[in-house]
């Protein structure tokens, strides 16, 4: 996927402060960047790429509109669009809350096409739905667990080495990927016995 050349990387000690929240990763940080060089940043290595491509909502955008090519087209670069957007405001943000704050209209977005498939409007299999539902709850709740520091911030001490929030985040995303996987499965064997009308 990485096809561009981007700018001169930084390592952790030279990144802002406010990127600064994993001192284990020391190199591939990329610098303070405007709207049109974070759409460039999709197209060239860095340390936050993988977790840029592995969002998967662009299969369900897909999907549920499979039969409606020009709306689908449009929809996937409005997703693409508002998560460059949050990709911009999470790199310049000042707080983790700010960080965290600046996903919500890219998650609004996609939960819509839940509620599409929910009422019956669009594409995809009946059952992914459920799958799709569950990882971002699933999601939802390790990143609600890593921000409040639970269990650690109770029992200051205990978790330094197991089970600590982040972990459990870890753990929690692991899986929700997992219903992802499925979710994108069942949409898949659906497309290839699904024939859209005919307008």
């Amino acid at each position: 996927m990485a096809f561009l050349n981007g700018p001169r990387l930084l390592d952790w000690a030279s990144s802002p402060p406010h990127l600064q929240f994993n001192k284990y990763v020391l190199t591939g940080y990329r610098p303070i960047s405007s709207v049109q060089d974070c759409i460039r940043s999709l197209f060239y290595l860095h340390n936050e790429l993988g977790n840029i491509y592995t969002h998967g909502a662009l299969p369900i955008v897909y999907t549920t509109l499979l039969c409606y090519p020009f709306i689908r087209t449009v929809a996937l670069l409005v997703y693409i669009l508002l998560s460059s957007h949050a990709i911009y405001c999470a790199v310049t943000a000042r707080s983790s809350v700010r960080r965290l704050r600046s996903f919500a209209w890219q998650a609004l977005f996609r939960f819509s096409f839940f509620l599409l498939r929910w009422v019956g409007v669009g594409g995809g299999s009946p059952t992914s739905l459920r799958h799709f539902l569950t990882m971002d709850a699933l999601a939802v709740l390790g990143g609600v667990i890593n921000i409040t520091r639970i269990p650690e911030r109770f029992w200051p001490g205990l978790f330094d080495y197991w089970c600590n929030s982040h972990q459990i985040m870890h753990v929690l995303v692991v899986i929700s990927i997992l219903y992802l996987h499925w979710g994108v499965l069942d949409d898949l064997l659906w497309i290839t016995s699904y024939d859209c009308p005919s307008d």
